[in-house]
């Protein structure tokens, strides 16, 4: 101010550490100079960011930074003030290729812990593999929220059971070589291009989980326990899925990799191997590649899914006559919406016999309100859903189909004309796709 009055520093101290908060660690301990009123006010921030050793004299020096602050924040210095998040970020600055900066990690997050209540490690570097952690059975009552990004977890068993405050654990491009997951708070569990066993199953048993997030993850689908509290579940299988038929085959082979190794030692073979546990959801998305035999594999022992309001499923659904398709809408009496997402390229699988059985033609939900099917094209695929959807006493009017390409943009419209299944196939087709075109430019 031209008249000389420092307004900033005569702020809150809350409103100061809301500031400071933003900087980096180094950054915010820097700000010491600026005034006498801000001589400690970096000691007792609430949230600390290390950013790695970008700008710093060397690698070492970072560490000596490092061990002091937190010698100071961890070991009393910091007059007991709380500690909400620290961060540890060393995307791509080549510290953690050292064995002796990942010691240094490790250490820094066992000092950490029993004071944050949200921890993040990232270390992502370039062509390199994912640091490795030394152990995670951390201790921590305050501890509620833990990121870890391209980190490696090595142990047989990693149990958060010393954490009783933990809910949430996100988990992004991370290799995790672990038999079993255990937590008795965990409500939030997300798994993403993460790298596991080609040749075993991660056993998760987390009796508290309401939302799960498995996304595109490398090696063996984990094995589900019971899951009782499970209101959510979103799970993403593509082509690096270990549990798939290289035989092009929906429901296992028995002769390739894929198939052969499915179960594995010691697992029930007579069994529900991944259905079962997100049979307590609500909400469930379902996306796999045509080939990944999971889905397709449980409907076998299809569980019934006794609270499912919500559902959408993929191409995956379609195969043998729609056989998963028809599954879950007899096992989901409570169902209120299902979407039905086809890509544009129909994926070729070996035609087989479906491996679920149709317990006759019992009708589908009463409660089902709406039907979406996203599609690029209306074809002879359109066609037979819409046949097995009025066969379970779906009516056409509560059907919605919108048409997406990205000359036309996208148009939704429902069917209220119950006489088009009544047509031959070859004009109902045609129909349809008047109907969607004329639709279209209408929006």
């Amino acid at each position: 101010m031209a008249s000389g009055v420092d307004r900033i520093s005569a702020l809150p101290e809350d409103v100061l550490h809301h500031v400071l908060h933003f900087l980096p660690a180094h950054d915010a301990v820097r700000t010491c100079v600026l005034a006498r009123r801000w001589r400690s006010v970096w000691r007792s921030v609430p949230a600390l960011r290390f950013t790695g050793t970008k700008g710093w004299d060397s690698a070492d020096r970072f560490v000596q930074f490092v061990d002091h602050l937190l010698h100071l924040r961890c070991a009393g210095g910091g007059g007991g003030a709380p500690l909400d998040s620290c961060d540890f970020d060393f995307d791509a600055d080549g510290f953690m290729q050292l064995p002796a900066n990942e010691r240094h990690a490790s250490h820094w997050m066992w000092q950490v812990v029993p004071r944050a209540r949200v921890l993040r490690l990232g270390v992502i570097e370039f062509d390199q593999e994912p640091s490795p952690l030394s152990d995670l059975h951390l201790v921590s009552q305050h501890l509620t929220r833990l990121e870890l990004v391209g980190v490696r977890v090595n142990d047989s068993v990693v149990d958060f059971s010393g954490c009783p405050a933990l809910v949430e654990l996100r988990m992004d491009v991370c290799d995790v070589f672990v038999n079993q997951l255990v937590s008795p708070s965990l409500k939030h569990l997300h798994m993403a291009r993460c790298y596991s066993f080609d040749h075993a199953r991660i056993l998760i048993s987390l009796p508290s989980l309401v939302s799960l997030e498995l996304i595109e993850c490398q090696g063996r689908i984990p094995l589900l326990g019971s899951l009782p509290s499970l209101e959510r579940a979103v799970v993403v299988l593509n082509g690096i899925c270990s549990d798939r038929c290289s035989n092009d085959r929906f429901d296992c082979c028995g002769n390739c990799d894929g198939c052969r190794d499915y179960y594995g030692p010691g697992y029930d073979r007579d069994s529900c191997m991944f259905l079962k546990g997100l049979s307590e959801a609500t909400d469930l998305e379902l996306s796999a590649y045509s080939d990944v035999i999971v889905f397709n594999r449980d409907l076998k022992w299809c569980p019934t899914f006794s609270k499912l309001k919500t559902l959408s499923l993929n191409d995956w659904c379609l195969a043998a006559d729609h056989n998963a398709l028809i599954c879950f809408l007899q096992h989901s009496p409570i169902l209120e919406k299902l979407t039905i997402k086809l890509s544009k390229v129909r994926p070729y699988v070996m035609e087989t016999e479906g491996i679920y059985k149709p317990m006759g033609q019992s009708i589908a939900s009463v409660c089902l309100k709406i039907v979406e099917i996203k599609c690029v094209y209306v074809d002879r695929s359109v066609h037979k859903i819409l046949k097995i959807l009025t066969t379970y006493g779906i009516r056409l009017e509560q059907i919605y189909i919108q048409h997406t390409n990205k000359i036309s943009g996208s148009g939704c419209f429902s069917f209220v004309c119950k006489l088009i299944v009544c047509l031959p196939l070859s004009l109902q087709v045609s129909v349809l796709s008047v109907l969607v075109s004329a639709k279209t430019r209408a929006v």
